[in-house]
């Protein structure tokens, strides 16, 4: 057996509407393939990383527990957000020094899957 045998993993996040939840990452700058040209199930890429979703019928908004921390490059976390800002996407909590050492921001997507960004503090 390998001495590491877990390649990566990749978050899937349940959503209502796979267009809508597209269009949205879309604005953060992921590209999107639909599994067989599905409503069922996208795969989302950037900077080489993914992030599945599923289309989830019986989600119940504002009851979603779902969520992804991004760790980020030194340095980039605040162009990332003005990236995002610039695109027309809300942030929920505006990038600033929290308590566990991480400069981070928050936003969410339509469904309300949590999504951090952050990077260390020195």
């Amino acid at each position: 057996m390998a001495d590491k045998p877990i390649l990566r993993f990749v978050p899937i996040l349940p959503v209502k509407d796979l267009t809508r939840a597209i269009d949205f990452y879309r604005l953060l700058g992921f590209s999107a393939r639909r599994y067989q040209d599905s409503d069922v199930y996208a795969f989302l890429t950037r900077d080489g990383l993914e992030i599945h979703l599923r289309a989830a019928t019986d989600l119940i908004m504002g009851q979603n527990p779902s969520g992804v921390y991004f760790y980020l490059a030194d340095g980039t976390a605040a162009a990332l957000e003005a990236e995002f800002r610039a695109a027309g996407v809300s942030v929920l909590s505006p990038l600033c020094p929290r308590e566990w050492h991480m400069d981070e921001f928050v936003l969410s997507d339509p469904d309300h899957n949590l999504l951090r960004f952050g990077e260390s503090l020195p």
